[in-house]
């Protein structure tokens, strides 16, 4: 039952927000579905954990504009801990901070009256698992929250309170991961 009411708020949110799972140019609470193209090289620092060093681009909606997404790039750095040992695949649970450049939809009387463009700086935290597909491919379903600050332009990034975004998402691309050298 409480799985069931944390579902119908989420629900809820989503229907309430237009938002965007790197930042939120145009609210700054809800739930945000994405689906982005990365590259990737992580640099092992145990047996658990790696730093991830990553760029890329995607889309991000919300359910009720699925048909009127964001677009944007973006980089950043992921430190993971993987669950299990000396593998670097399966669930990992990330910390993370980046930088962006959006393309969004805003709008008037519900409908999309033009586009616009932001930056962005945005910290979070990342439940992935990846998926190896070949030596060099992987697929990242995740589910994140990040903590948005956005702007105009660089100098207006901090000029807000940040807002809460729930994402569920789906990264595709290379990764690459360094090979520690045994003795």
């Amino acid at each position: 039952m409480k799985i069931f009411r944390f579902l119908c708020f989420l629900l809820i949110l989503s229907v309430q927000t237009k938002a965007d799972v790197i930042y939120s140019p145009y609210t700054s609470v809800g739930l945000a579905l994405s689906l982005e193209g990365i590259g990737s090289y992580e640099i092992p620092t145990n047996e658990n954990s790696t730093i991830n060093f990553w760029g890329g681009f995607g889309a991000v909606s919300v359910i009720d504009e699925l048909f009127h997404p964001a677009f944007g790039c973006e980089i950043a750095l992921e430190i993971r801990h993987y669950f299990k040992k000396n593998n670097y695949s399966g669930f990992n649970l990330g910390l993370y901070s980046g930088m962006a450049l959006m393309r969004y939809p805003y709008f008037y009387r519900s409908h999309v009256s033009g586009h616009d463009t932001s930056v962005g700086f945005v910290p979070g935290l990342k439940l992935t698992y990846k998926n190896n597909m070949n030596s060099w491919l992987v697929a990242e379903p995740y589910i994140g929250i990040s903590m948005p600050w956005y702007g105009d332009n660089f100098s207006k990034i901090f000029d807000h309170e940040p807002g809460l975004i729930l994402t569920v998402g789906l990264r595709m691309g290379y990764n690459h991961v360094m090979r520690i050298k045994q003795r």
